[in-house]
């Protein structure tokens, strides 16, 4: 039996987006052998999170965008850091929510979502249900 790789998503969405559009983005970069974590993004996105989190039954974590702006990525954006305070957002919070420096996603961009995946040894939480 394979053993299941842990991981964090992180996402980065733009204005209006809600929890349907950021599930099949996270769909279109899932593998079958991830068992997720955690769903993490920048504090402004406080409710997507939950409201995505509280769907796939697992934590949800959200970061300043001080705190974020101080994770180094492979990749930023201008546009990024001028509408929200950082150049990463999916990548940073992934690795900051994780506690991981791998990324199994690096950022893969739609439309209206950014997801990045990062593995981590966090054990799942015990989520009320």
């Amino acid at each position: 039996m394979r053993v299941r790789r842990r991981v964090v998503i992180g996402i980065g969405a733009r204005a209006g987006v809600g929890p349907d559009e950021v599930q099949q983005a996270i769909a279109d970069v899932f593998d079958e052998n991830w068992s997720v974590v955690s769903i993490a993004s920048i504090d402004r996105k406080a409710e997507l999170v939950a409201a995505i989190a509280s769907r796939m039954g697992v934590r949800g974590a959200t970061f300043s965008a001080a705190e974020l702006s101080a994770v180094v990525t492979e990749s930023g954006s201008d546009r990024v850091r001028d509408a929200v305070g950082t150049a990463s957002v999916a990548e940073a919070s992934a690795l900051l929510a994780g506690s991981a420096r791998q990324l199994l996603v690096p950022k893969a961009v739609g439309a209206t979502v950014v997801v990045a995946v990062a593995a981590t040894d966090e054990e799942p939480a015990d989520l009320p249900h």
